[in-house]
């Protein structure tokens, strides 16, 4: 049953409450000091950025549309998966380029063979083939057809690319595609399932607030609306120079309709709707040639069956009045879902240029299997950018929408107690607010080198901020000049943190990043009782504690006595470079670690990226458990287990 713990990997401080000193957990008598020496690399940071649908997906042949395949993780090969992407690596390969000359390419691009059945021969049966797998974009059908012509003929002519700055942002790897090449399995043309009409009669009016609130029949909880709250005030939480920054936002929820006797409550999280950055969307009607006097005109949309326009409705036909900006601004996800085979199936019936056609039906085919995986899990494409890579493909508004997936809500996460927020000093009117953190995205913004672009939620989040921010540097009063508001519902108020936040024993709360927001608000609403005072502890990471530690300063007058924070950037201790992660830290708080989870009614939680800080955090509490209570390691896997069935262990990891 016992483990040597000699032979573990990371060793904890021994100390007199160390079993078999003390098989009994007890409350430790002083909370350790940082110590303990980085064990992780520097290129494992315990908080990265959420996992995005750009990831690595399972790609079907028989799915005629990859959109709805499951993501995968976007791990490392173990050993033995290398050691055969190593042999893949030195078969024949049949990706050539113009010049004629053989070039190296990945191992799930490599041709070596034709058939499944001699796929399985070659990987065999065995659980690391089915390893190997994983990796690629699902089930090796890569592996299967890819083009060989003889690039000496000739009469080879290969297509010409497209010069511009958006196909080349593209990184395609074409491969000897000619204008004669023969495709085969190429993706059907999708139906269109919608159309423009005009107005049932002159008597009919549409009033469009698209710049302010989504259309009524946004509904992502029906039959409740989106409400539209005002925005109390926003403040940087991150300072200058910090990598990622993250805005605090107080949102007025006076007004909000009763839904039943749900109420908002400390952990749960919020739904934000928002809508696409204006200006991508007026890139789009350019690139479309949408004419501007019909883009904000009212008209007729008939659906023939599917959820869409709506988020949450019934699969059905629907009829209703709207305008091309609406569904364009609120409707369709335009910059956060990667491209399918049916958008660039619809766009290769559209383009005029043959080199243009060739290339996007190469996309669709299955020769172009490698080159479209490759596509897909590249970095975010925004539909402008894909648009702008083919510029003789303009399909019509009906054509597009029908196979653009829905602009999706954003969760996050309250970093308040409503009710303590609600009788804070100096709030006009019994005003109620709900508080979050919002951390901007960014990724690479094709239009200039060295641009970037704002997601979608947390990039209309931060215009809204900038908005706000910047007239009160100005000296005015933003409430009083802007009507700035933001669509939301009350959302997930039954979340695993707000499920399981109460009682009154002790808890460790483990975060990173924006993963501390919500413990913001469960130290307020614990340290407002004295008795709970010494039974709460806090272990924060952040990267540089004087740029970007979140709500330094605001956790109540016991802060010092239960706060730790560990710091990621690399620092200068004893002539030494250390970087310390929060598993680290978790590690040095053994004692306090395994006295709150054996504790009447204590709990652990932990919030924040499960890549780096949420597989890091639990091999940590796997270790303190072997060695605190002399358990194997699969014993400890089960009592990890137990504790989250049981409510005392909860990880909310994205």
């Amino acid at each position: 049953m016992a483990s040597s713990t000699a032979a573990m990997q990371h060793q904890l401080p021994t100390t007199a409450t160390s079993h078999p000193n003390d098989p009994i957990p007890s409350e430790p008598r002083e909370v350790p000091q940082l110590v303990l020496k980085p064990t992780h690399s520097p290129s494992q940071p315990e908080h990265t950025s959420p996992k995005s649908s750009g990831e690595s997906i399972l790609w079907s042949q028989n799915s005629s549309d990859e959109s709805e395949a499951p993501m995968t993780p976007n791990t490392e090969p173990d050993q033995a998966v290398e050691e055969i992407a190593d042999k893949l690596e030195d078969l024949p390969t049949a990706a050539v380029n113009f010049n004629g000359q053989t070039r190296p390419r990945r191992a799930s691009t490599t041709l070596i063979s034709d058939s499944p059945a001699d796929i399985q021969r070659i990987l065999g049966n065995s659980e690391t083939a089915t390893k190997l797998i994983s990796q690629c974009c699902g089930g090796g059908c890569c592996l299967l057809k890819t083009l060989q012509p003889d690039t000496s003929s000739p009469t080879f002519v290969p297509v010409v690319i497209p010069d511009n700055a958006a196909f080349s942002s593209l990184n395609l790897k074409i491969g000897p595609l000619a204008l004669d090449s023969v495709l085969t399995d190429t993706t059907p043309l999708p139906p269109v399932n919608m159309s423009f009409e005009p107005l049932p009669s002159k008597e009919v009016k549409h009033v469009s607030e698209v710049h302010k609130t989504p259309p009524k029949y946004v509904q992502p909880h029906p039959p409740y609306d989106v409400y539209s709250a005002p925005l109390y005030h926003a403040r940087e939480l991150t300072k200058p120079g910090a990598e990622k920054r993250t805005i605090h936002f107080d949102i007025d929820v006076t007004d909000y309709p009763d839904e039943g006797g749900v109420d908002f409550k400390v952990g749960g999280a919020i739904g934000i709707c928002p809508p696409n950055d204006q200006r991508m969307v007026d890139e789009l009607f350019d690139l479309l040639g949408v004419p501007k006097f019909v883009r904000d005109k009212p008209v007729t949309l008939k659906t023939k069956t599917g959820r869409w326009p709506t988020i949450w409705g019934e699969d059905q036909a629907r009829e209703l009045v709207t305008t091309r900006r609406e569904l364009l601004t609120w409707c369709a996800d335009i910059q956060s879902s990667p491209p399918t085979k049916n958008l660039l199936r619809v766009m290769a019936e559209y383009a005029d240029a043959p080199n243009e056609k060739k290339i996007l039906e190469y996309l669709c085919s299955a020769q172009g299997q490698a080159a479209f995986c490759d596509l897909r899990t590249t970095s975010h494409l925004t539909i402008p950018q894909i648009l702008s890579a083919f510029p003789s493909s303009k399909p019509p508004l009906p054509n597009l929408l029908s196979i653009l997936t829905q602009l999706m809500p954003r969760f996050y996460s309250l970093s308040n107690d409503p009710h303590i927020s609600s009788a804070r000093p100096g709030l006009p009117g019994s005003r109620r607010l709900i508080e979050m953190a919002v951390t901007i995205h960014e990724t690479p913004d094709w239009h200039a080198p060295g641009a970037t672009r704002t997601g979608v939620g947390s990039g209309f989040m931060e215009r809204i901020a900038h908005q706000f921010i910047t007239a009160e540097q100005e000296g005015i009063d933003p409430r009083s000049i802007f009507d700035l508001r933001i669509p939301m519902f009350r959302g997930l108020m039954a979340n695993p943190l707000s499920k399981q936040f109460g009682g009154e024993g002790p808890m460790v709360l483990i975060g990173a990043g924006v993963g501390m927001a919500p413990f913001r608000g469960f130290i307020l609403n614990r340290l407002k009782n004295a008795n709970c005072a010494n039974k709460i502890w806090l272990i924060q990471g952040v990267r540089d504690s004087m740029l970007d530690e979140l709500y330094s300063g605001e956790l109540g007058d016991h802060e010092r006595e239960i706060k730790k924070v560990v710091q990621s950037r690399k620092t200068r201790v004893s002539g030494q470079t250390e970087a310390k992660y929060v598993q680290d830290e978790v590690r040095m708080q053994a004692d306090i670690v395994w006295f709150v989870i054996n504790a009447l009614d204590g709990r652990i939680f932990v919030c924040g990226s499960s890549k780096g800080m949420g597989e890091g955090v639990e091999e940590a509490l796997i270790d303190i458990t072997m060695q605190k209570g002399n358990l194997s390691r699969e014993e400890a896997h089960e009592f990890w287990a137990n504790k989250k069935n049981d409510g005392q262990y909860i990880a909310e990891t994205w």
